[in-house]
Formats: structure tokens, C-alpha cells, sequence
């Protein structure tokens, strides 16, 4: 057997495929749209972390990993940080920010935008009618093989 396939290089996902600049470009900018938009999520995350109250002597008040004190409503008192829920609601969305944000999606250079050629948009619209048409029929037959089953 090849060495490299050994070592795990050249497997089936190492395909090269090719690809029109244009997409690759929209890519490039939809991943750094992505990746700005978790940034922000990420910083708003922090900000209601920061905002929230806690008891005196609370280890989540300087630890993100850290539990709220307490936790429960015992009648008419709430034992524990006020904030507590909040925080932890917070808590997950800041871990979903830092978990699907992109490791590296720098800002793609001021290049020009070229937008899809007529050509292109044109079969883009050409496809969509073929498959309306046969959806249409599609849904023909099913409502005549409907009505026949007794």
C-alpha cells in the first residue's frame, strides 16, 4: 500500500475540485460575515455576564466555570444569586458563540464583488421553472392517485 494513504494523506475528502472564483469569493465573505457575526454575539454574551449580581462570596462572580451559590425558591425567599438563570442562559449562548465560530476567517481584501454573469442567472432561473413545472406535476398525480383509493 502507498505510504502516504497510510499516513492518511491523499484519502477521498483531499480531492481537488474546481470552483469559479466568483463562489469561492462569496464564500470567503460568507464565512467572515459568519464569523463577525458570533464575535458579536460572543461580546454581547460577556457583556450580560458582567451585568449579572451576585451574592457575597459568589465563586461565579470572577469564574465562568464556577456554580451561582445557592439556587432555589424556598416560599416566598429566593435562596441564591438573583441572577443566577440569567447567567447561566448566557452561559450557553456564549459557549455556542465560541464553539461555531470560525477559527480563521480574516476579512477578505478589499477585491472587487462581481456579481453572477446573466448567463449564469438566467439557467439559475431556468432550472427553477423545470423543477416548479415537474413539482406541479408531481403533486397532479398524487392528488388523482388520492382520489381513486378508496
Amino acid at each position: 500500500m502507498d505510504p502516504k494513504k497510510q499516513m492518511g494523506f491523499e484519502t477521498e475528502a483531499d480531492k481537488k475540485v474546481q470552483m469559479r472564483a466568483g463562489d469561492l469569493s462569496g464564500l470567503k465573505r460568507a464565512l467572515w460575515v459568519s464569523k463577525e457575526a458570533w464575535e458579536i454575539v460572543e461580546r454581547e454574551a460577556e457583556s450580560i455576564l458582567g451585568r449579572c449580581q451576585h451574592l457575597d462570596g459568589c465563586p461565579a462572580a470572577t469564574d465562568e466555570t464556577a456554580q451561582c451559590l445557592g439556587g432555589g425558591i424556598f416560599g416566598s425567599d429566593v435562596v441564591g444569586c438573583p441572577d443566577r438563570e440569567l447567567r447561566l442562559s448566557a452561559l450557553v449562548i456564549l459557549n455556542a458563540a465560541r464553539q461555531f465560530e470560525s477559527v480563521d476567517a480574516r476579512r477578505p481584501a478589499e477585491s472587487p464583488y462581481f456579481a453572477p454573469s446573466r448567463e449564469y442567472f438566467s439557467k439559475v432561473l431556468a432550472e427553477l421553472g423545470a423543477v416548479q413545472i415537474e413539482n406541479d406535476e408531481l403533486r397532479a398525480k398524487l392528488a388523482v392517485t388520492t382520489k381513486e383509493t378508496p
